[in-house]
């Protein structure tokens, strides 16, 4: 059937005015029901009446209906998608008109708080006396007194994340920062958030808390790392661990299953902490009595490599334990530290265990042999190529030889002189600087 364009039109106008008069609502007359014309006399077919609420829609329902009522259910259908679709465009584009207007304002705001207060506030954060009063921070930010609304306040996190990130955070005589935000407001809107906020906005809260080491009341502290949601609760434990000195881990020792819930995400951030910790001359956990009570594979192979770079020697000695654990992620992760510490002791072990080990296993050992680089290995870097199954093991081997320094070099060459022309592959990718990389393991 073919459609006439007026009714087209119709459909059109019947749009728009649905979605004014929804909104908008007018009513028409006095509250008699009856239009005021002005005194003329009216006959009682001019009759006025008002609509609102759902008589609005209801009456423009019925409109549509009897406009339509003679063609088939399918054109009526088609109709109906048209009307809604041009309804859900509508609704997009004032959504997508309000975030344009609001990522525009936010960035505005950014620009001009970082203008006017950045490289000021920086020069408060490094100053090198500590410690200022608040009016003489005031005068040197040249601040003016003013109330800013919360989403002005999200663009103020920005700069005094920035601000702090070339400074030591983890020094608890930082005040000057400490001082800056409470100036501003910050710490009152931090806390008012921390309390009353959503559970999303809570979680961006204590990461700003955490990278501006901002002091939070402890009664806040204590409500938030016994909040009942996971995240929360985690997130929160950290920035414990950055801030607390009397106790900072003890909820490493009371939860036997740590690292349960532990992301891949949450690994990098506590590796960041434990630099901080360190950077700020406070010493790392007790990773040992941590590896004996953490349950989860994986926050055991991760703590083991946090060893090697925050630990003691008496705890790399302690990893030497899982060379022969039947587990072969704790093995692996034991292996890899020793290479990532460079810890010389465990050379020897390594290379008498290494004919225990899987393909895999070796090549993680050689390339620890190859971090350590002591000088002592080219020998049997040697009879591992000499004596090796898996071609990429022995490819492995080769390329700590070509590595290991000049005596390295010079066994490798010996080697290639009297290879045999199935191994010729072998030297040419360890000799190729595109493609001479390891998969798998330590690369020095």
């Amino acid at each position: 059937m073919k459609l006439d364009a007026k009714v087209l039109v119709a459909v059109s106008v019947i749009t728009v005015v649905v979605v004014v008069a929804v909104f908008a609502a007018p009513s028409f007359g006095d509250s008699t029901g009856r239009v005021d014309y002005g005194g003329a006399e009216l006959s009682p077919l001019t009759e006025a009446y008002q609509l609102w609420g759902w008589n609005v829609p209801r009456y423009y329902y019925y409109l549509f209906v009897h406009l339509f009522a003679g063609y088939p259910w399918v054109v009526r259908v088609a109709y109906m998608i048209i009307i809604f679709c041009c309804i859900g465009f509508m609704v997009l584009i004032v959504l997508m008109g309000a975030d344009f207007y609001l990522r525009r304002r936010n960035r505005k705001k950014l620009e001009e708080i970082r203008k006017k207060y950045l490289e000021k506030l920086k020069g408060v954060c490094y100053a090198e006396v500590e410690n200022l009063p608040t009016e003489e921070i005031k005068r040197r930010l040249d601040y003016k007194e003013k109330k800013w609304k919360d989403w002005e306040m999200r663009q103020w996190s920005a700069v005094f994340i920035e601000a702090s990130v070339f400074t030591n955070t983890q020094n608890p005589n930082l005040t000057n920062i400490q001082r800056a935000m409470r100036l501003v407001g910050f710490t009152d809107y931090v806390e008012r958030q921390l309390l009353h906020g959503k559970h999303s906005v809570k979680l961006q809260m204590i990461q700003t808390v955490r990278l501006t080491n901002m002091q939070l009341p402890n009664g806040l502290v204590t409500r938030l790392v016994n909040d009942k949601d996971d995240q929360l609760r985690k997130a929160s434990r950290l920035y414990y661990m950055c801030t607390s000195v009397d106790d900072p881990y003890v909820f490493f020792e009371e939860e036997n299953k740590l690292g349960v819930l532990f992301s891949q995400w949450d690994m990098m951030e506590l590796h960041e902490i434990f630099r901080k910790v360190r950077d700020g001359g406070r010493p790392a956990p007790l990773f040992v009595p941590i590896l004996q009570r953490v349950e989860n594979p994986g926050i055991v192979a991760f703590m083991m490599k946090e060893i090697a770079y925050w630990g003691t020697d008496q705890e790399m000695r302690y990893l030497m334990n899982f060379f022969e654990s039947p587990n072969f992620q704790y093995r692996h992760a034991a292996f890899a530290s020793m290479g990532i510490r460079r810890f010389a002791e465990a050379e020897k072990p390594m290379s008498k265990l290494f004919y225990m080990q899987t393909e895999s296993m070796r090549r993680t050992i050689l390339n620890t042999l190859l971090a350590i680089h002591s000088g002592r290995s080219v020998s049997f870097f040697r009879d591992t190529y000499q004596s090796g199954v898996s071609q990429f093991t022995k490819r492995t081997a080769l390329r700590c030889l070509w590595l290991y320094g000049p005596r390295g070099r010079s066994m490798f060459e010996a080697l290639k002189a009297s290879a045999p022309a199935g191994d010729a592959i072998l030297f040419k990718h360890v000799e190729s600087p595109i493609i001479n990389f390891e998969e798998e393991g330590l690369v020095s």
